[in-house]
């Protein structure tokens, strides 16, 4: 079987759609002995991330799965800056402390994230599993030019395998404690010869609860119950055309995600012992039922001096949760949340085929989102009496226009120029609000739209070969939208940022280095409040704005052909600078917060890992990975750990929404022999069986729930590649 792939439309830009290997194969690198060229598509075209001039961050599918990396949960501590947590069954996302304000299906995400380059407008997008990628790609800061609004904070870019012109197939499975069962495989198909090949995929991950429930006969909580498969059919009809067919779907089922009550309005229970990270009691039966499901078709024309890229995706995103809201085995709050999520995108680019000096896109984007989004929330375990509301009509629309050009001015130093027109629309024209027992409906349309001119300036000198430095300014923009029949206005950041990367002692060595500015202007902050039916809700407000400021720095290092390290460091200043009229969500005051930190935003971050190979005689190899993070304290609130005065007495309620400074370490032996394609591992994970606050929500009636990420994990591997 020839080990060539798919042929593909001639020209560089075209590349950025090709099928390209991420890393040089084992084998060169370990004649070498230089550490791998990765390649990225984070400005739209194919290109090493050493002459990227951009933050970004990039890792290896096969990196990943090694980490047991199997969602963007599983990257906090991963990269530099970046701060992921799991809420109500939602990912929240924080790069350099910029991060989303709420999670409701009128709000919208700070950081983008796509797969495959389709967005995924709903956060609970971004909780699909991590299974057979080339790579994952963070791009740090705003990317407002060529990824437009809700890219605020920067975009998660999932790049998955392509099908390839070689058989291929591999299997997987992994079994560990809390009864982890984790089952995957491969297949990947030449169909015709340079013409058509298909590459299918899947994902079976089952896991126990690590929270025990001590309520009466109910299920533990924080369970994995998933399941995920994807297909590709590539073909190349024309020696200047290829197009890719993709299909995804997902599925989550069990108790899904749930919080400890750890403190009601100034009573924090985990200082007096009522509460534990992994114990909970509920007398409400939890259930998660959510269900992704993708379609998309590329489309890449070769057209002499330019290429066009069609991308059109049609995406479903159903939500269904039934949770406890007052954290207790004896009070009757419960909620069930099911929101039916469509969304159809379509983007065209035209590229310039074969740049020299002179590089180019341009293109158009259109997005439209249709919620059917409805909550039922109860004050009783009966379910006959609260509020009912439905949502059946809430939609999105988005359109934009953008470009972007780099010239090289003189050899070897390059100007960027980007500009992007967004036009954004949001409504909710019809729905219901309604108290279970009544006909009264107090539902009131919202509606609102809104534009923005983003755009991007840099310059880049590629000193050598192997060093490029880069100044960049831009901004980056959130569309606004409506909060319980109260419109909030877009949020706004502009960025300034250098940088270097650096490949050094013949490439065994590398260093990338990057400090920022930014001013963050009208963020959409959220607190729970009562709106004038008295129903409590999550309010999203503008607050006045922040300075973000910071530096990172990464390493990698091939010390010999057997021993490698990386490791990241990185600080962060984020302050509001005003910040007053803040809604207290426990107390119901309003507090000036100017000066405090902004949530999910930790001064200092960093890791450091190693990967050691031992040969056993001529049996094979055993390869010895070890890793540890850090993070400092961060807080989940606005309000930080400060006390004020409500009702006449000085309370600090907020201070139980902090994770204190930590440390997470990994360690993973693998054994590969010799000869033969299969590899067996044992690995363990957060070894010092840390409880790891990872986010905070608030109840109605003043409680505060916390969410832990999981308690000390271990398992073997078993895996198979051909």
């Amino acid at each position: 079987m020839s080990s060539r792939k798919l042929r593909r439309p001639t020209g560089r830009a075209m590349a950025t759609l090709c099928l390209l290997s991420m890393t040089l194969p084992v084998g060169a690198q370990e004649q070498t002995g230089m550490l791998e060229e990765v390649i990225v598509t984070a400005q739209k075209r194919s290109e090493s991330v050493q002459k990227t001039a951009l933050a970004v961050t990039a890792m290896a599918g096969e990196a990943l799965a090694e980490k047991n990396i199997l969602s963007a949960t599983a990257l906090l501590g991963q990269v530099p800056n970046l701060h992921i947590g799991q809420a109500s069954n939602e990912t929240v996302i924080s790069i350099r402390g910029v991060s989303s304000a709420g999670i409701t299906p009128a709000a919208d995400a700070s950081v983008a994230f796509h797969v495959d380059g389709v967005y995924q407008p709903r956060p609970s997008g971004a909780s699909s599993m991590f299974f057979d990628l080339e790579r994952v790609e963070v791009l740090r800061g705003p990317q407002g030019t060529l990824y437009g609004r809700n890219a605020t904070a920067g975009s998660i870019n999932v790049i998955t395998a392509k099908p390839t012109d070689r058989l291929q197939s591999a299997a997987e499975i992994a079994v560990g404690n809390l009864s982890r069962i984790t089952v995957q495989g491969m297949l990947n198909v030449p169909v015709i010869e340079e013409k058509l090949a298909v590459r299918g995929a899947f994902l079976s991950h089952r896991q126990a609860g690590y929270t025990r429930n001590a309520g009466n006969g109910q299920p533990k909580l924080n369970d994995a119950d998933q399941i995920a498969g994807r297909l590709h059919v590539l073909t190349n009809p024309t020696e200047n055309i290829r197009f890719l067919l993709s299909g995804d779907y997902y599925h989550r089922g069990g108790a899904g995600s749930n919080s400890v009550l750890i403190g009601r309005l100034n009573n924090d229970f985990r200082a007096n012992g009522t509460s534990q990270p992994w114990l909970v009691a509920t007398n409400t039966i939890p259930y998660v039922d959510n269900e992704l499901f993708g379609i998309s078709g590329e489309l890449t024309w070769g057209l002499g001096a330019v290429d066009l890229t069609s991308l059109t995706a049609f995406r479903r995103d159903n939500a269904d949760t039934t949770s406890d809201q007052d954290g207790t085995a004896t009070g009757t709050q419960t909620s069930r949340f099911f929101n039916y999520n469509r969304n159809f995108s379509q983007e065209l680019r035209l590229a310039a085929a074969a740049p020299d000096r002179f590089k180019w896109i341009a293109g158009a984007y259109y997005t439209y989102e249709h919620n059917r989004d409805n909550l039922d929330q109860y004050t009783n375990l009966q379910r006959t009496t609260g509020v009912i509301l439905r949502r059946p009509e809430r939609y999105a629309r988005s359109k934009a226009l953008f470009g972007q050009a780099s010239y090289e001015l003189v050899d070897d130093l390059n100007a960027t120029v980007g500009l992007r027109q967004s036009w954004d629309e949001k409504g909710s024209p019809v729905g219901l609000t309604q108290t279970i027992g009544t006909t009264t409906n107090s539902f009131r349309p919202d509606y609102g739209k809104w534009n923005k001119f983003t755009w991007k300036g840099g310059l880049e000198w590629q000193a050598d070969d192997t060093t490029l430095y880069y100044a960049n300014v831009g901004n980056g923009y959130k569309s606004g939208g409506f909060s319980s029949n109260r419109n909030y206005g877009p949020e706004s950041l502009l960025a300034y940022e250098i940088g270097s990367k650096n490949d050094l002692l013949d490439r065994r060595l590398r260093l990338n280095l990057s400090g920022f500015y930014y001013d963050y202007k009208d963020l959409q902050v959220t607190a729970t409040v009562p709106d004038e039916d008295g129903v409590v809700r999550t309010r999203t407000t503008n607050a006045a704005g922040s300075t973000v400021w910071g530096l990172e720095a990464e390493l990698q290092a091939m010390l010999t052909r057997d021993l490698r390290i990386n490791s990241s460091v990185a600080y962060l200043d984020a302050s509001f600078d005003r910040y007053p009229g803040a809604s207290d969500s426990l107390f119901r005051t309003v507090q000036d917060l100017s000066g405090n930190r902004l949530p999910r935003a930790p001064r200092f971050t960093g890791n450091i890992g190693f990967d050691f190979d031992m040969g056993v005689g001529e049996h094979g190899t055993l390869t010895l990975h070890g890793e540890t993070r850090y993070q400092s304290k961060i807080f989940f609130s606005a309000f930080n750990d400060k006390a004020f005065v409500a009702n006449g007495v000085t309370v600090n309620p907020y201070a139980m929404a902090v994770q204190k400074g930590y440390t997470a370490s990994a360690v993973r032996l693998r054994y590969k022999p010799a000869e033969g394609d299969w590899y067996a591992e044992i690995f363990a994970d957060n070894l010092e069986n840390n409880a790891i606050l990872t986010a905070v929500t608030y109840g109605t009636g003043g409680e505060t729930f916390g969410a832990f990420g999981p308690p000390r994990t271990f398992g073997v591997k078993l895996g198979i590649r051909m």
